[in-house]
């Protein structure tokens, strides 16, 4: 099965400043911040600061007209594939013993996370991540339906409110008496929310991103306090003590693109000066992001630039028109997008440890989504790895960029471990292939002044073969690579100046899922398959990696024709230790073509987990049409998206319901309807 970085959007921003916006007795503006970028990007780093805004719009202006084409902007709103690109990151799971376990945390009430109830599976302890299921051990809050929804766990499981949400792909932070909605919206031919275009002009909307606090303190009254919203989309967020750090990547807005009127070269020409014209003309407000931010209390609307001019860096090496947006945000402090640093290039690939937030930006992008009109692909890949403080819970502040050979499979790609940052990447380009045989490598790089310096590196790893699953545990690593076979590499990294490979081991199939489940064993989530490399259903392993010159996996377990939400979303996986149990989302479907037969299921495996032995003890399936007590399922059985356990009991999520199910017996106790 061939797994890749998919092309699907990338609608990017450029962020910095814009005029002053115009003041009403509903709404107050905001004006651009002073210009240059002392305190912001160091002198001499690979990041570079605007000095003023008049620089930012020249050196936008002289990039759009050299990408401009007949139809636009490619990868803005038009060019040659016709539409955006993102790249959705693939899900493999890395973590180190010590960060294994849940965050330890203590709620009003409802117990201890990890202990008394189980929390979001996150990649760092102490670093939250969203999700679309939050939970403090006595609420559980839910999105579905398009709705929020408050579910009561204190004792007989029950609705208690429910709230009406806008866009899709909802993710949740939950701080005591506050919850933070954050989605996804936007697209198509309307008005942008940018001040400067003309009010009867129709212009491609860029995505937004809208923020929604929400008062969760009283299920009798939970309601909607303020509402952010923003150009561009949201890349990734984390919130470590009550500071949420969201990154937005936002794209040019408010020009109406001329098309080729006709066949022809001709006809094509035209097209591009007019659209030339149209960027000599463009002005901050077709570059910069804005937000509107509405108290739905006081009633006052405010809105203006995202960030100001003196807030943007841009690499040395031109990476893309993209604006990356560093936000800080207080969950309960009235959202206001202060203490922002914008980043002037293409990425999607985030990592934070508690006190560092990574961002990587690929050149690579940018000549790649440009290729086919200049009848050429990149010859070498390089990724650009900028790196931010965020020990700060007001702000932000940039400390030092890095490049490395190759691309990162994902945010599981990176690790911080006592100051050094190791990574992985693949000298394949993920849309085009290569004409060499791919390898990859493990890097490590040290924070010399403003610069991430590479110190070691050990290549050689999957040669012809794609990076699957990596994590990193203390100071080792394990890669797994996979075309027809699946390599498991142990990676010795305790002299970061002279990482190596101790051993490896060679078996069919292979794991996109690592996790620890005690001292040097670790559960792999991933899919069966042939000597040839054709997969044949979910497969879970247990590895042994005592001997890193040796490891071995010493149980197994396969579900012919079936896969798993947790082999490429790690949220979906639900380890609880106390109980030796695994639980994850299943789904198979096989036809019997003798007895003219199928077998279908749509649920969740619950698997009991010991060194020596997997083997799955329940599977749990919520109610479909047939049952009284669900009638909008119709015939459908929705998938089980989540799992959590809070106290004796399993409650597993789909979007049509919650199951709350004993954990003696794995008998469901209790069905709510969404």
């Amino acid at each position: 099965m061939k797994r890749s970085i998919i092309a699907l959007v990338a609608v990017f921003t450029l962020a910095v400043t814009a005029c002053t916006a115009e003041d009403s007795t509903t709404s107050t503006s905001v004006g651009l911040g002073p210009v240059g970028g002392e305190g912001i990007f160091a002198a001499g780093a690979v990041v570079e600061p605007f000095d003023s805004c008049t620089e930012f719009l020249d050196y936008v202006k002289r990039h759009a007209m050299d990408l401009v084409g007949p139809y636009g902007l490619p990868g803005y709103g038009g060019g040659w594939y016709g539409g955006d690109v993102v790249f959705t990151e693939a899900a493999d799971e890395l973590r180190s013993f010590e960060q294994a376990a849940p965050a330890t945390t203590v709620p009003a009430s409802g117990g201890v996370e990890g202990v008394d109830y189980s929390g979001t599976n996150v990649q760092v302890a102490g670093v939250d991540e969203p999700d679309l299921v939050k939970t403090d051990g006595e609420r559980i809050f839910v999105v579905a339906q398009g709705k929020l929804h408050w579910i009561d766990v204190s004792g007989t499981p029950r609705i208690v409110a429910s709230l009406p949400l806008e866009g899709w792909g909802h993710q949740l932070f939950l701080s005591e008496g506050r919850l933070l909605v954050m989605t996804s919206g936007g697209g198509g031919y309307i008005e942008p929310i940018a001040r400067g275009v003309a009010e009867d002009s129709v212009a491609y909307q860029s995505p937004r991103t809208v923020l929604q606090e929400v008062d969760v303190s009283d299920p009798d009254d939970m309601h909607v306090l303020r509402t952010l919203t923003m150009d561009g989309t949201m890349l990734s967020s984390r919130m470590a003590d009550e500071a949420v750090r969201l990154v937005v990547r936002s794209g040019p807005i408010g020009f109406d693109w001329s098309f080729p009127e006709g066949a022809g070269l001709k006809a094509e020409q035209e097209a591009v000066e007019r659209n030339k014209e149209l960027i000599e003309n463009s002005t901050l407000e077709n570059w910069v992001p804005w937000y509107v931010l509405e108290d739905h209390q006081s009633g006052v609307t405010s809105d203006g630039p995202l960030l100001g001019c003196d807030q943007v860096g841009h690499p040395d090496e031109f990476s893309g028109l993209s604006m990356l947006t560093v936000l800080t945000l207080d969950i309960g402090r009235a959202l206001e997008p202060g203490g922002g640093i914008g980043l002037l290039a293409d990425g999607q690939t985030i990592y934070a440890s508690p006190t560092s937030l990574y961002v990587a930006t690929g050149p690579w992008m940018v000549q790649t989504w440009a290729a086919p009109e200049r009848g050429d692909a990149p010859e070498t890949l390089t990724t650009q790895i900028h790196k931010f403080d965020i020990s700060d819970p007001t702000a932000a502040s940039y400390v030092a960029s890095g490049e490395v050979e190759g691309v990162l499979m994902s945010q599981w790609a990176m690790d911080e471990y006592q100051g050094i940052l190791r990574v992985v990447v693949t000298d394949e380009n993920p849309w085009w292939g290569s004409d060499e045989v791919p390898d990859s490598s493990v890097i490590t790089l040290d924070h010399v002044g403003e610069s991430l310096v590479q110190v070691g590196s050990v290549s050689g790893l999957g040669k012809n073969e794609r990076v699957y699953a990596v994590r990193f545990i203390q100071d080792r690593g394990y890669v797994v690579t996979f075309r027809q076979v699946d390599p498991l590499y142990v990676v010795d990294l305790s002299d970061p100046t002279d990482p190596s490979v101790e051993g490896e081991l060679k078996i069919n199939g292979y794991s996109s899922y690592l996790h620890p489940i005690g001292d040097h064993l670790l559960l792999g989530v991933g899919q069966d398959a042939t000597d040839e490399g054709r997969v044949l259903g979910t497969q879970v392993s247990v590895f042994d990696v005592s001997d890193p010159t040796d490891p071995q996996r010493l149980a197994r377990l396969t579900f012919d024709d079936a896969n798993s939400q947790a082999e490429w979303d790690h949220h979906a996986f639900l380890w609880w230790p106390s109980d030796g149990v695994a639980v994850m989302p299943l789904q198979r479907w096989s036809w019997d073509e003798v007895a003219e037969t199928e077998d279908s299921f749509a649920g969740a495996a619950v698997v009991s987990v010991t060194p020596e032995r997997l083997k799955q003890i329940a599977e749990i399936e919520h109610p479909d049409g047939s049952d009284a007590d669900c009638p909008e399922c119709g015939w459908w059985t929705a998938p089980i998206m989540r799992s959590l356990v809070i106290g004796d009991v399993l409650y597993t999520v789909s979007e049509t319901g919650i199951l709350a199910s004993d954990m003696d017996s794995y008998e469901p106790m209790e069905w709510i309807t969404f």
